[in-house]
């Protein structure tokens, strides 16, 4: 499959969970694992994007907030969300550590990674995919990895089996 087939393959993966998910537990903390680092891994084997790339129709396949707030309130169905973090990892000596939601992690990877799903299920690819990775490297990569690290953390602590396949 193609790098940008996949990864809207798994951008709509991602986006049914987290808007219709209905896993509680350690069970919705593997899937939102597997799906958070699914979606990463798929999205570094896209494409380079042009910035010519992005003549589209800019308001008309946003995420709404009260699309991002339902999305929200889903994944409060998750058992970690406030976490401990740095917003440079690279900043020596260590900047002072803030406090990350997982639950905004997962609202603020939908809309963006949903918005340029809409674009590209209408046919907008090349938006979509320079979409998809500014994204990436200026925003949802950032709540990718925070959640990635907290939701290992918490399985790894709280239910270590679930780290692993039960099939």
């Amino acid at each position: 499959m193609h790098g940008v087939e996949r990864f809207a393959a798994e951008a709509s993966e991602f986006c049914e969970w987290a808007s219709h998910g209905t896993d509680t537990g350690a069970e919705a903390a593997r899937n939102a694992l597997l799906r958070v680092t699914r979606l990463y891994l798929a999205a570094l084997e896209l494409p380079q994007a042009e910035s010519g790339d992005t003549a589209h129709e800019p308001d008309a396949r946003h995420v709404e907030d009260d699309e991002w707030r339902t999305v929200l309130d889903a994944a409060c169905r998750l058992p970690v969300n406030t976490y401990g973090q740095i917003f440079d990892p690279l900043s020596m000596p260590p900047e002072e550590p803030v406090v990350g939601s997982v639950s905004d992690d997962i609202a603020d990877i939908y809309r963006d990674v949903m918005y340029g799903l809409r674009m590209y299920e209408s046919g907008q690819h090349a938006a979509a995919v320079w979409e998809w990775t500014f994204g990436l490297q200026s925003h949802w990569g950032e709540h990718a990895t925070g959640a990635i690290r907290t939701l290992h953390c918490w399985l790894a602590e709280n239910a270590p089996d679930r780290l692993v396949s039960t099939a």
